[in-house]
């Protein structure tokens, strides 16, 4: 009987960690076949159409024609860029235009610029550097509308002052109320066409908590990664997330933030 028993409590044990190694194997392939392939598809297809569109277009161009084209191309954006720039100042609401020529972050209002500040690092995703630029200036230049954002500090901070008992305390509590805690500034802003913009303090070292930061990375992460399982569910969700990221200085990153509207409207010039 004791040998029968332990036999019997042996096969329990095999079929178990059988069954975990058959689950971390089904998901290390769901994870390639749903999450790594459809990215590097879709990298690939915006790669192999400009090189195929550059081979047919001008392999054979000599290399003059080649520059005046690139140079046309660039004039064209540029003149997009300014007719963007002209339709917003008939309206009247502050817009973000994030110049990455000159690496500027501005709010303007009706085509005055109000604010400017340095970019001091850009980091474009694969599939958004990969894209032609007729397509940046349709989908991606703007002017677009913020849908919806996260961010790591409060857009109208609030300072609650208590209200005096009598004149005594009310000249002891005349001086204005002090301002919250400054925090560290990260901001997610996120568009209908699949694109993430992030504006990031440029300062490496932290000034508020650490578990702040910690919650807002968790919390970017986790709407990347409904995006993505959405993605798998609705055929007309796309899967690839197109993502642009500017670091700009603490104090001007919080600024430009408390500046701009609800869903404000954002212009890029690549």
């Amino acid at each position: 009987m004791n040998n029968t028993e332990k036999e019997k409590r042996k096969f329990p044990l095999k079929a178990i960690i059988s069954f975990t190694i058959f689950l971390v194997l089904l998901t290390v392939a769901s994870f390639i076949i749903f999450g790594l392939y459809p990215v590097k598809r879709e990298v690939t297809n915006i790669s192999g159409y400009i090189d195929n569109q550059s081979e047919n277009n001008s392999g054979k161009l000599p290399a003059d024609i080649k520059k005046l084209i690139s140079e046309v191309r660039e004039k064209e954006h540029l003149a997009a860029f300014l007719n963007t720039t002209l339709k917003l100042s008939k309206g009247d609401s502050i817009t973000f235009f994030i110049d990455l020529k000159d690496s500027l972050a501005i709010l303007s209002y009706k085509g005055v610029s109000l604010f400017q500040t340095k970019i001091s690092r850009i980091a474009i995703n694969s599939g958004l550097k990969k894209l032609p630029i007729f397509f940046r200036d349709s989908l991606y230049s703007g002017p677009m509308e913020v849908k919806e954002e996260m961010s790591s500090i409060e857009k109208f901070p609030v300072v609650v002052k208590k209200a005096p008992k009598d004149t005594i305390e009310a000249n002891m509590a005349s001086a204005a109320p002090a301002p919250p805690t400054q925090n560290d500034v990260f901001i997610a802003f996120w568009f209908d066409n699949n694109l993430i913009i992030e504006m990031n303090q440029q300062e490496e070292e932290l000034v508020g908590s650490k578990s702040a930061f910690r919650k807002f990375s968790r919390e970017l992460a986790g709407w990347i990664r409904a995006k993505n399982r959405r993605a798998l569910l609705d055929k007309d969700e796309r899967g690839y997330i197109y993502h642009l990221t500017i670091e700009v200085p603490r104090d001007d990153a919080r600024s430009i933030y408390r500046a701009l509207p609800l869903k404000p409207a954002v212009v890029v010039r690549y």
